[in-house]
Formats: structure tokens, sequence, C-alpha cells
């Protein structure tokens, strides 16, 4: 199946909202002060697509997007949800795991996309975010790790 780097990248925007909006549930039904602040702030700071696109001229993104890729990757779907089961008591701890979770799907998804990009452009748009992510797992960590919330 052909599709476009703009379908990769609805994909992920979907996947991306689709994480800001549970966030944002989780730190509504929390019983957890710390867990409301980690989730609130999750929440708000998801949208990582367009913080990279806002970094390239409008052509250059309109070429990147309309560049076709030979294989739909297949990663952050929603099976990831179905795999996390955050209670309203959840503790900081398991919101981080689920957030390592989250952004290990997407780094999946851009991985594939960028294996699969024959455009040096659309490659380092998707190493771009596979670094994003991979930025925020270790930040996700480096949290637990300190036990902060």
């Amino acid at each position: 199946m052909i599709v476009t780097v703009a379908d990769i990248l609805r994909h992920a925007e979907d996947f991306e909202q689709m994480l800001s909006d549970y966030y944002a549930k989780v730190s509504h039904q929390t019983t957890r002060e710390g867990v409301r602040l980690l989730t609130d702030h999750m929440s708000r700071h998801r949208m990582r697509i367009s913080k990279v696109l806002d970094d390239m001229s409008p052509a250059e993104v309109r070429r990147i997007c309309c560049t076709a890729v030979r294989y739909e990757p297949q990663a952050a779907d929603f099976r990831a949800f179905e795999e996390v089961n955050l209670a309203p008591d959840a503790t900081a701890a398991e919101v981080l795991d689920a957030a390592v979770t989250f952004d290990e799907c997407l780094v999946s998804l851009y991985r594939q996309a960028a294996r699969q990009a024959t455009d040096l452009d659309v490659k380092a748009l998707f190493e771009s975010l596979i670094r994003c992510e991979e930025r925020d797992e270790i930040e996700l960590k480096k949290i637990k790790a300190m036990d902060y919330f």
C-alpha cells in the first residue's frame, strides 16, 4: 500500500491527540495531586509534529508531505491504549511507565517510516521526530528515577 508522508503524520497526530485526551482524562479522574499535575502538564505538551514542521519552510513542508512511502507503517494505534489501564488511584510511576509505552509506539512508527523513506528530507523529518520522542523518554525516566511526584 502506498501512502504519503502526510498520511503518516496525520496518523501520528491523531495518536498524539488521543494521548493528550487520555492524559487530560487521567488528570480529572485521579485522586493523587502529583499525578494530576503530571498528567495535566503532559496533556498540554504532546504535539511535537507541528513543532518540527514549524522549523521548515511552507514549500518544504508541502513537498515532504506529498512524498509517497511505499508501505504504511504499523504502529501507534489504539492497542497501546488497551494495554495500559490506569486506575483513578494510579501512582505517578505508573503514569510515567504508560507515557514511556506510548512514546515507544511513536518511535516505532517513525523508525519504520524513516527506513522506508527514499527522500533524504523525509528521512531527516522522521529522524528528528525519533530524537524528540527519545529525549522525552529519557526525561520521563529521569522524573521517575527522581521520584519527583
